[in-house]
């Protein structure tokens, strides 16, 4: 494993731990934003959802960005990868990010300075542009910032060539502690701009050492410089100065950084500085910089209704997906998630915040305890907020907030009367599709299943997105099964596409004769596969033996069985099994024979021994690990059969040894087998149900007593 993701899975873990029930994520998924840690949440607005993944998808559709989305299967009918849920297993997988570098163009530009200004790559060592990056102020002090100075004293023509070099040469030293600053006192400048950038030199250094009261003082005389750079610079240097003293002493007991111990009177004054500085220089070098440090200093500030206003802003202003999906963690970790970072009131609305009060809103409906800092979303607060929407030009978004509060409280009439059906979908409008989602849900909470079939085929015959596609296929499915239409899922124009969801029900649902059909009929091998596999699983579980027999025949229909690690749960050499595998001093055929005996004679106690040894040794059973969650409303509707495939090898030992007529060794064995199904903890791994143990001990007892001879007496030792 890579040292990246030991890391990162250890914070992910840690994260988890201490998150409440309030968390905008309901964890137990890779962390958010990173390579292949996909959205975990259908493409719907939901209260379940994490409230990143809402807010991504609301803010993302407006520039067209689709970032975090998982990569399309190839065909979806042989693919069980696409769902909605954590992508552990992806992101684990994924490369590590490369380290950020400067670009080609910076370090080409730095080095033509270097040449220029008379210095070479040979002044530059491992001493050059270092810093603590855990203070934040080494953050301008790299290559790209020392280039931007070169730039600055090539363009002042007042400068001498040897001043240049010299003041260049100072930059690379910085921060040099007090052999620097006593070099540059000593220059013999005394006035122009040669005397302003060695006092702006000597004011990065006391900056770069932390000095913040000194640095302050020249930054603040330089302001006001008539050199250009200078000037701007020097402005922004004042916000970055009073920015890093308003935290210099807020440490906590083991250095880890506490907000609420932030200096508010060093924030104010940065707060001025920045405002000063976009006043005079909108556009200037540093308008970014600045604009991305507002933000910052708001959240010292503790301004959550500015920082919410300026987060609504830079969302519009993005770039590029991958910084949306940065400004929306920003925002997460800084404002709607305070309350899990030391502060014990939560966000709730800003005024001029309608899309992230949005998101909080749904976030605030999952709680069903509510006190003073996490008030209950009902009617009151609803009212209270929907000015916000109104104001902004955003009153649809409060309306399905209003629709999701009926549908909380199971008003599902009116949530029915109030959505009109769709006859059409835009490529982009998740607001209009969750309304119309939600409107189905309703139909299907009062279980008006054949309306809400047709809704659902409806939206898939007008929807072109993939992502909702799938989703609605989940829905689709699920009411099919709710209403015991579990056949309709196969049908030969059926709807249901996704491997994935066909897999699940098969494995849950179908009856021995669809996964028969499915066998011979089924679209390709791999759906083939999944049926004969499971259908072979039930017919052994259920004791349908002579069936067995027959049923495995139908291999002939798959030309080519899957047999690679994505279906290694259904792997049909299983049933291959030659019966070496039993433990040693016992002997079993191989399972075809086994099966053959039983069918003959489904009590034979030494058959049923093997053929729980057959499910010990290769622990088959029907496994719907590989596609239970992520599934919407399918999971729920499946979530009681998922068991139904697991043996229960437990039944065969104590029906042995109930047996009058069973053999010693077999009825010795069964006794063993049956005490080890608690080994080593006291907890059943044999299926069926938990045995206490005094029964345990009198299994125990009677193998001790009555085969006292058997080598399984003499290999037990105790019972758990």
């Amino acid at each position: 494993m890579k040292t990246w993701h030991k890391t990162m899975l250890a914070l992910a873990v840690t994260a988890a731990a201490s998150l409440s029930a309030h968390a905008s994520s309901d964890m137990g998924s890779c962390p958010w934003g990173y390579e292949g840690c996909f959205l975990a949440s259908p493409p719907v607005l939901d209260t379940s959802n994490d409230s990143r993944d809402n807010l991504l998808r609301l803010t993302g559709e407006k520039h067209a960005f689709t970032p975090l989305r998982q990569p399309i299967p190839d065909d979806i009918t042989r693919s069980r990868s696409y769902y909605f849920g954590p992508h552990i297993d992806e992101w684990y997988n994924a490369d590590a990010p490369d380290e950020e570098t400067a670009s080609p163009l910076a370090e080409t530009a730095f080095d033509e300075r270097l040449k220029a200004l008379n210095l070479s790559a040979d002044e530059l060592n491992e001493n050059t542009f270092r810093g603590d990056d855990a203070s934040g102020r080494f953050i301008s002090n790299s290559p790209e910032s020392a280039s931007a100075l070169f730039a600055a004293l090539l363009a002042d023509k007042s400068l001498t060539p040897d001043q240049r070099t010299t003041l260049a040469r100072a930059r690379l030293a910085v921060p040099g502690g007090a052999e620097l600053q006593t070099m540059l006192s000593e220059l013999p400048y005394a006035e122009g701009s040669a005397a302003a950038f060695r006092d702006y030199l000597l004011a990065a250094d006391h900056f770069y050492q932390g000095d913040y009261a000194p640095a302050a003082a020249i930054f603040a005389r330089l302001k006001d410089s008539p050199q250009p750079w200078l000037a701007e610079t020097a402005t922004y240097m004042l916000m970055r100065t009073a920015l890093n003293q308003s935290t210099a002493n807020a440490s906590g007991e083991y250095g880890e950084f506490m907000v609420l111990k932030v200096d508010k009177a060093a924030a104010d004054r940065a707060q001025a500085w920045a405002e000063s500085y976009l006043q005079r220089w909108p556009e200037g070098m540093y308008a970014s910089s600045t604009r991305g440090l507002m933000r910052r200093i708001s959240w010292y500030r503790q301004d959550w209704d500015r920082l919410a206003a300026l987060y609504e802003k830079a969302f519009a202003q993005a770039q590029s997906g991958e910084a949306l999906v940065a400004l929306i963690a920003e925002n997460d970790s800084k404002l709607q998630s305070k309350d899990l970072s030391g502060y014990d009131d939560f966000f709730i609305s800003a005024p001029d915040a309608p899309l992230i009060t949005f998101t909080q809103t749904l976030r605030l409906m999952r709680a069903t305890e509510c006190d003073d800092n996490a008030p209950c979303v009902d009617d009151a607060f609803l009212q209270a907020i929907k000015p916000i929407f109104d104001n902004s030009g955003k009153p649809e978004l409060w309306r399905y907030l209003s629709l999701r509060h009926q549908y909380a409280q199971k008003a599902y009439p009116a949530v029915v009367s109030a959505i009109k059906p769709v006859d059409s979908l835009p490529a982009s409008d998740i607001l209009l599709f969750s309304e119309q989602v939600l409107y189905g849900e309703a139909l299907m909470a009062q279980e008006q299943w054949p309306v809400a079939r047709s809704h659902w085929l409806h939206l898939l015959g007008l929807s072109k997105d993939f992502e909702q596609q799938q989703y609605l296929q989940a829905k689709l499915a699920a009411t099919e099964l709710e209403s015991g239409n579990v056949d309709a899922v196969f049908a030969a124009d059926s709807a249901v596409t996704s491997l994935r969801y066909r897999s699940l029900v098969l494995k849950t649902k179908a009856s021995a004769d669809l996964l028969r059909q499915q066998v011979i009929n089924g679209p390709n091998s791999e759906e083939r596969t999944i049926a004969l596999h499971t259908l072979l699983m039930k017919d052994l579980i259920d004791g349908r033996y002579g069936e067995w027999l027959t049923d495995k025949k139908l291999a002939s229909h798959i030309s080519r069985p899957v047999i690679d690690e994505a279906f290694s749960d259904v792997s049909l050499t299983v049933f291959d099994w030659n019966g070496k595998q039993t433990e040693q001093g016992y002997y079993c055929a191989a399972l075809a024979n086994t099966v053959s005996v039983l069918a003959k004679n489904p009590d034979d106690a030494h058959a049923l021994n093997c053929l729980g040894e057959f499910f010990r040794t290769t622990q088959a059973k029907v496994n719907s690990w590989k596609e239970a969650e992520g599934n919407d409303a399918l999971s729920s509707a499946v979530a009681d059969a998922l068991d139904n495939g697991k043996p229960d090898r437990q039944r065969y030992y104590q029906q042995i040894i109930t047996d009058n007529k069973a053999e010693v060794e077999d009825k010795a064995y069964a006794l063993y087998r049956a005490v080890r199904c608690y080994a080593p903890a006291g907890y059943n791994d044999c299926g069926g149900e938990e045995v206490d143990k005094r029964k345990r001990k009198g299994w125990f007892t009677q193998l001790k007593t009555q085969y006292p001879g058997s080598p399984w007496a003499q290999k037990l030792d105790y019972y758990w």
